[in-house]
């Protein structure tokens, strides 16, 4: 077999590793079996990953000279056996793509790992990544073209919600949080207290009914152990995370091998394991809890302890164990005052204790629902337990119902004072962020790592809160302080992803740092965390420049949440495919995979995600003209979110459904709409008001409200700011500055805000809304009497149009371009654009799409050299009916644009009368500050009864 270079001897892909030196190739460290043939392709593929290799070329390289096989069907052979090997679907290719008539491409990421099998850092490394400057910033792609809709993204703190979870210190309760920062000064080397890993107990009896007691003895020595301070507890969570990703045997010892991979992805010392027998009931039957403790790199048995008695005395068995596991750690037995903390952390009556074990066991198999019920009925039977409320609440935030997450987090906060510190200021943190004050959470946060510097989640925790709060360097700071922690700690995955989210508006730099992280998980075999960064990979690349990229990253994710049985997961990975869909115009396939996100989230009770997804498929129905459907989605999208006490997504809702009424025509009740939605909005702390300002700015200005209409644009633009990263409404609030600008005459203006718009979204390789940034510069170019250069900006963005099938811009388009070939003299080329648009207008029900077609259809009848006393009556009753539908509707700059053509038409047929118009129509436009109006209007007078077939009007 062919050997790879020795610099390239290891490659790495999703979970796989091809070493093309020993001709292995590994599924999470599982070696695969595969064939020579097959491997070969796939080192052959590998080593140019994102090129075709051409089917010759594989042939060369595959088989010898001189060597003489049916070639077509043994690649064919060879290649189902690869995709085979390594579990790819050739309809739907996560790794390998086929070229139809030329090849094959690998389109997976790679990465390549030196020989020796020596980590060298990557030339994109966290340390080497810089602050951007300007011009270093990119920008996200768009996903849906105002005035359609608004998408909703998965917030940062959504897509990595399981990034940064924190156990409480020793406690029952684990913690689900997002991630934030801290500032950090120059400190002295961070003093790592041993770290304890509890794995669980085995259930020798194997009865059912007794399952949850393995649950709560996992806590309560947790509890026990972290009691006092002195040793740091790796969280239930991650515990349970690991063993679904990369499980370990079911043994009383673990050998070396396997506890070093356990302590490394755990970032633990010791491992602590234990089994249980019950004989009898658990309310009067005899117990029996036999632990043993090992090392975390060397696998060497630390300890082995045993205990027996009364299952009613479980809690003073369980002390018992923790204490003489603690003594052999070296940290000493518990202090009174330690004491009366643990007991607060633990439920006092036997059924909350049960239900209890059983919801915690729920929520770490990601059944937020039973886990809601269980926890419910746990609170019920000890209703001053704090955690059992705090595990509620973040149940209840898991089905997206954060009124009732909120109450439950304030009925944990209230019943904390007795707590550990450690649990107290989390569950106090926690209150802070369901409540939405992520400042005062992170002051909490900054308070619990200042006292607990070498705890990894402690420092995540806080790195979130302030990169949710707007804090992204003092998350900065934080984050290149858990980088000075001793490894396993500084290696975390998580910190590449809290780094990546502090510095999300740099593209580049946050899309290397989260393939760092998934490089890493897969590594550690932390299966669910490489699943989360592989989510956020797809997320950074369908909203950066390279969207095509992001399907089968988000496919890789959703394997894996499906295997693991994380819906909510999946659901998630399978709406961003979705949304990357759409973006390419593909509305069906993508509404079809929208209903796969729901159908997965069918039965769990949850809102939230339900919400955005409803909302993003009610778009792609809009994109299509669908506006009942649309408008249907949109409002079970909005209840939903009410349900989920989610104000935002409300807001965005409702701004969408507003789309609706203005595409309808309805501009009354899409104005209070739009008024209504930044109300809501402005009841939220940094509420995201930038979408609905500079909808409800178009709105005035359609309606003959400049200066209204340029205060709410500019506004938009200030809301919006570049810095946020959302530059499909940044532009789009730009175009309503240059529109304004252009009505009120001040065409040089304009002209700067359309060409930066144009330059920003050329810059992203957004062609499609680039093109409506050369439709607007081509208007300018007919306003300043330059119609061939609006000719061919015109045709470049048409040719862009009608390749994505857009009928709406493409019929704005060709009532431009009817427009500057008439100013040419070209009639009948004239007259051709403008039946084009007029038909393509029919396909929507937007009357400023319909209107403008119609007035243009009208001056190229007025305009025809051949039969003109009947094209004019035609005309003529073609301005008046345009005029007073909109007039009806209240759109007064289509009214005026065709009053204006009206009275271009009556110089040539009564010259006074169209004098008399125009006279009245420059006073009227000019006292509503349409400038660019009123100097067309002169412009006519001046010009005489000429039809300006052959010249432009200022």
């Amino acid at each position: 077999m062919e050997q790879m270079p020795a610099s390239a001897s290891l490659f790495r892909f999703g979970m796989f590793e091809a070493d093309s030196v020993n001709c292995t190739l590994t599924r999470s460290g599982a070696r695969i079996k595969i064939q020579e043939q097959p491997f070969r392709l796939l080192l052959l593929l590998l080593e140019r990953p994102g090129q075709v290799v051409s089917r010759e070329e594989l042939r060369q390289r595959l088989w010898p000279e001189g060597t003489y096989v049916d070639f077509d069907g043994s690649l064919n052979v060879i290649l189902k056996r690869l995709r085979a090997a390594i579990g790819d679907d050739p309809e739907n290719a996560r790794f390998i793509e086929t070229i139809p008539r030329r090849g094959y491409r690998f389109i997976a990421p790679v990465a390549i790992v030196p020989p020796k099998f020596e980590q060298v850092p990557v030339k994109t490394s966290l340390q080497q990544v810089s602050p951007p400057t300007v011009s270093e910033i990119t920008v996200p792609t768009f996903v849906a073209k105002p005035p359609v809709g608004k998408v909703i993204k998965p917030p940062y703190w959504i897509a990595t919600a399981m990034l940064a979870t924190i156990a409480a210190v020793g406690g029952w309760i684990v913690w689900h949080h997002r991630i934030l920062p801290q500032s950090a000064s120059r400190k002295p080397p961070v003093q790592m207290r041993k770290s304890i890993a509890v794995l669980g107990f085995q259930n020798l009896s194997r009865r059912s009914e007794e399952a949850w007691l393995a649950t709560a003895l996992s806590e309560m020595l947790s509890t026990e152990l972290a009691g006092g301070e002195k040793l740091r507890l790796v969280s239930g969570e991650d515990v349970a995370n690991l063993h679904v990703s990369a499980p370990w045997p079911a043994a009383d010892t673990l050998d070396r091998v396997t506890t070093s991979r356990i302590g490394d992805a755990l970032n633990s010392d010791v491992l602590v394991l234990g089994s249980y027998m019950l004989i009898g009931s658990t309310d009067a039957g005899q117990l029996r809890l036999d632990v043993r403790m090992q090392d975390g790199k060397t696998g060497e048995i630390l300890s082995e302890v045993g205990e027996a008695g009364e299952t009613k005395e479980m809690f003073r068995l369980v002390s018992q164990i923790g204490t003489q596991l603690r003594n052999r750690l070296g940290v000493g037995p518990l202090q009174a005052t330690d004491e009366a903390g643990v007991l607060a952390a633990l439920p006092l009556d036997p059924d909350a204790a049960r239900f209890y074990a059983l919801g915690v066991a729920k929520l770490r198999q990601f059944d937020a629902l039973a886990a809601k019920d269980l926890l419910s009925q746990a609170a019920e039977a000890d209703p001053k337990f704090s955690l059992v409320h705090a595990m509620l609440a973040r149940a209840w935030a898991q089905l997206g119902y954060e009124q009732k997450h909120a109450e439950e987090a304030k009925k944990a906060f209230d019943l904390s004072a007795d707590l550990p510190r450690a649990q107290r200021m989390l569950v106090e943190g926690e209150y802070y962020e369901s409540l939405g004050k992520q400042e005062e959470a992170a002051s909490v946060y900054h308070a619990l790592f200042e006292l607990f510097p070498d705890n990894l989640d402690y420092g995540l925790q806080l790195a979130a809160s302030q990169t949710a709060s707007g804090h992204g360097s003092q998350a900065m700071r934080v984050i290149q302080q858990l980088r000075t922690l001793p490894p396993p700690s500084s290696d975390d995955p998580r910190i590449d992803l809290a780094e990546a989210q502090a510095m999300k508006d740099n593209k580049p730099g946050s899309l290397a740092l989260i393939r760092s992280a998934v490089r890493k998980a897969s590594d550690r075999q932390q299966t669910l965390l490489y699943a989360l960064a592989r989510k956020q990979e797809c997320m950074n690349l369908l909203y950066g420049e390279k969207p095509e990229q992001a399907t089968p990253v988000c496919e890789d994710a959703y394997n894996i949440f499906i295997s693991a049985g994380n819906r909510l997961g999946a659901a998630d990975a399978v709406r961003l495919m979705a949304d990357g869909i759409g973006t390419s115009g593909h509305f069906e396939q993508a509404i079809a995979t929208y209903q796969r996100a729901l159908n997965l989230l069918t039965g769990m009770g949850e809102h939230l995600k339900t919400g955005a997804i409803l909302n993003n498929m009610a778009i792609n129905y809009a994109n299509e003209g669908k506006l009942d459907r649309a408008e249907q989605l949109y409002e079970q999208a909005k209840f939903h979110f009410q349900q989920a006490g989610e104000k935002s997504n409300t807001a965005a809702a409702m701004a969408n459904i507003a789309d609706i009424y203005y595409l309808r025509g309805n501009l009354a009740r899409a104005t209070k709409l739009y008024q209504e939605t930044l109300t809501l909005l402005s009841t939220i702390d940094h509420g995201d008001s930038g979408y609905a300002l500079y909808r409800l700015a178009d709105l005035q200005l359609a309606q003959g409200n400049i200066k209204e209409g340029h205060k709410l644009a500019q506004q938009a633009v200030d809301a919006i700011g570049p810095s946020q990263g959302s530059y499909q409404y940044l532009t789009s609030a730009m175009i309503e500055v240059a529109e304004a600008l252009k009505a009120e005459g001040d065409l040089a203006g304009a002209r700067s805000q359309v060409e930066q718009t144009l330059a920003m979204r050329q810059k992203i390789g957004a062609l499609d809304v680039a093109a409506e940034s050369q439709v607007e510069l081509a208007d300018l170019e007919i306003h300043e009497n330059h119609p061939e250069q609006a000719e061919s900006l015109l045709r470049t963005a048409l040719a862009e149009f009608e390749k994505e099938k857009s009928d709406p811009d493409s019929s704005s388009a060709y009532t431009v371009l009817s427009r500057a070939l008439l100013m040419q003299g070209k009639f009948e080329e004239a007259n051709k654009a403008s039946r084009r648009a007029a038909e393509l207008s029919l396909t929507s029900s937007d009357p400023a799409l319909k209107l403008p077609a119609a007035i243009e259809q009208a001056r190229v009848q007025a305009a025809n050299p051949g039969k003109r006393s009947a094209d004019s009556a035609a005309a003529l009753e073609q301005f008046h009916s345009t005029i007073s539908t909109a007039k009806h509707l209240g759109y007064y700059q289509i009214e005026c644009q065709a009053r204006l053509a009206l009275g271009e038409l009556e110089l040539k047929l009564n010259s006074s009368l169209g004098r008399k118009h125009l006279t009245d129509l420059a006073a009227e436009t000019r006292s509503r500050n349409f400038e660019l109006l009123a100097r067309q209007a002169e412009g006519a007078i001046v010009s005489g009864p000429v039809l300006a077939e052959n010249r432009s009007t200022h």
